[in-house]
């Protein structure tokens, strides 16, 4: 019964697509991205894979798409507990206390100088634009499993298949994948099953979810919502925020 009560609130509800910054000192407006970014001292020092730009409606959106999932989660809880199914409820908290580390979301993408100088047509306006930032490179992976949420020390090249080896929590799920994101927000899906199996190396700061090994439609969708929320989130250490002219007015 409590399986129909799942799959029924997946269905009600829309699909959705950890850190918090230090704020620097505004830069003054500029005319584009591109010269915000050179306005820079260290410009020359940040690794772009971890740099980020923040659109002045960015974590209005992003905290009501979080809202939406804290709700499921909370109708889901009791119904696992009630199904005796307390390690995944104990699961579901600890995702809930790792998701609300972050308040301030990002616009997923590539926003350094060269991308934006070799893609003239995708430049944001300045007007929107909250804040831009940037964060050191972490020395970790995150992983969403079955138990909740731990991290695991990256190394060069580890991929995939290593996790898979070591954490029997993290595979199974009625689609047999699980997501990853990557640190600039890309969402890629991999299989883990022998019928659909795919490896991939891992980078710092990759989050890996997986799909709870239950019946029902509900935790495929949960394990998309959360990675559509850590896809908007900036990646790594000690980050920095730098809000732009008029644009942070409304961040």
């Amino acid at each position: 019964m409590w399986q129909k009560c799942l799959i029924a609130a997946a269905l009600c509800c829309a699909p959705l697509t950890t850190l918090q910054a230090q704020t620097t000192a505004p830069v003054q407006p500029k005319a584009s991205l591109i010269d915000a970014w050179l306005s820079l001292p260290n410009v020359g020092e940040i690794a772009w894979p971890y740099a980020y730009m923040r659109a002045s409606n960015t974590s209005d959106s992003q905290k009501a798409h979080r809202a939406d999932l804290f709700e499921q989660f909370e109708q889901l809880r009791w119904r696992l507990n009630d199904g005796g199914y307390s390690q995944l409820a104990n699961a579901i908290s600890s995702w809930k206390n790792e998701l609300l580390k972050t308040d301030d979301y990002r616009q997923p993408g590539d926003w350094s100088p060269s991308w934006l100088m070799s893609h003239p047509n995708k430049r944001p306006p300045v007007s929107r634009i909250a804040a831009i930032g940037y964060c050191d490179a972490p020395n970790t992976i995150r992983v969403w499993d079955a138990v909740g949420v731990h991290r695991r020390n990256w190394q060069p090249g580890i991929r995939l298949s290593d996790l898979l080896e070591e954490d029997e929590n993290l595979s199974g799920g009625s689609t047999d994948e699980v997501a990853l994101v990557w640190p600039r927000g890309d969402i890629d899906h991999y299989g883990v099953a022998a019928w659909n199996y795919a490896d991939t190396e891992l980078t710092p700061g990759t989050n890996i979810i997986g799909a709870i090994d239950l019946k029902g439609a509900v935790f495929p969708w949960m394990r998309d919502a959360i990675a559509g929320l850590l896809a908007h989130t900036p990646v790594g250490e000690n980050c920095r925020d730098i809000p732009l002219g008029q644009g942070a007015e409304n961040g």
